[in-house]
């Protein structure tokens, strides 16, 4: 499953955008396609639309998919049926991405043309009909109203995405069979329903930070093989980052943290956070004695202004490397971005 850049902000909101995308994006998608292109729930396009023949549905790409290979890929099992699985949706969405670009009978059209020249008479029947039901789908999520927008600094709202994950998959289940909606959405939906309970075990003040790492490597655990792999070093970021903000607010002991990292990520990576940890500290101790000496140098009266910059340079290199100067220069105008230990 493709996943858009999630951006790095506080926890809570990292797990809301991430759930979003899985639960709200492919609405907010349809949505904006339907409305460029005059689709209604009723799967008519604005007339006047000249539909080109196509023989493999590969002529004349538009624009956004020129220089493309086609994703997914199309098979037929021993008794000449399609293989419906997650390739299927893979070929369907690489089409159908370029809505704005070309009306959806002329898409519609390329996607037939391109499932006759790689598939027998019986499979390709039956992806024909599997593409009506799957844009019969897109078409009446576009109709579900959009979400109210989240509010910056409020927590998560549970109920309102667990709401909204029930809606989408009662319209997966009424326009398509059973077997596409496993194949199509299995993946998406265990990331949803583990990015919930993400949201559950961070927003639960009754657990303590040890407890929380705890639940979410259970939970993470919970997850198909292939997506902890994909996930593992997101998810360990983000819990990390949440975590010990958490610990750090209680005033947690070492040992604590050792505790949490260990959970989350194990011991040799608990043991080079820890070296981080260590480096971070002293050069913190380093930057926090220099800016000292460089007020000292600064309110010095006794000191002309080509006398100050020479001891302030001197200053600077004497404490740091070449490497760290940048740094430390970007630091003296907003010292509070110092990484807290």
């Amino acid at each position: 499953m493709k996943r858009r850049g999630w951006t790095l902000l506080l926890v809570s909101l990292i797990t809301c955008t991430a759930i979003g995308m899985v639960i709200w994006g492919s609405a907010k998608g349809a949505s904006g396609r339907a409305s460029l292109l005059g689709m209604s729930s009723s799967g008519n396009a604005s007339g006047g639309t000249t539909i080109p023949h196509f023989h493999s549905g590969l002529e004349a790409l538009p624009r956004s998919l020129q220089g493309s290979h086609v994703d997914g890929s199309l098979r037929v099992d021993g008794a000449g049926h399609l293989v419906v699985d997650r390739q299927v949706r893979s070929v369907f969405d690489y089409f159908l991405a370029a809505v704005g670009e070309e009306s959806l009978p002329v898409i519609v059209a390329r996607l037939h043309a391109y499932i006759h020249s790689q598939l027998p008479a019986l499979a390709a029947a039956e992806a024909d009909t599997l593409l009506g039901q799957y844009i019969a789908y897109k078409q009446a999520l576009a109709q579900l109203p959009p979400p109210a927008p989240a509010s910056a600094g409020q927590p998560v709202d549970v109920a309102a995405l667990e709401l909204r994950l029930s809606q989408i998959q009662g319209l997966r289940r009424q326009y398509l069979p059973p077997a596409a909606v496993q194949a199509f959405f299995a993946e998406e939906d265990a990331y949803a329903e583990f990015s919930l309970q993400r949201v559950r075990i961070l927003q639960d003040a009754s657990l303590s930070a040890q407890a929380k790492a705890a639940e979410l490597a259970a939970a993470e655990g919970q997850l198909p093989s292939d997506l902890q792999q994909s996930l593992h070093a997101e998810e360990q970021v983000q819990a990390l980052q949440s975590l010990t903000q958490q610990w750090r607010q209680s005033g947690g002991t070492p040992a604590q943290l050792r505790q949490i990292r260990e959970t989350l990520v194990g011991a040799a990576a608990a043991d080079r956070l820890e070296a981080l940890d260590a480096q971070r500290a002293q050069f913190a101790g380093r930057f926090h004695a220099y800016m000292q000496q460089r007020s000292a140098i600064l309110t010095n009266k006794s000191l002309s202004a080509d006398e100050q910059q020479n001891a302030l340079d001197q200053l600077m290199s004497s404490q740091f490397s070449a490497q760290e100067r940048t740094r430390v220069q970007a630091l003296q105008q907003d010292p509070q971005a110092l990484p807290a230990g």
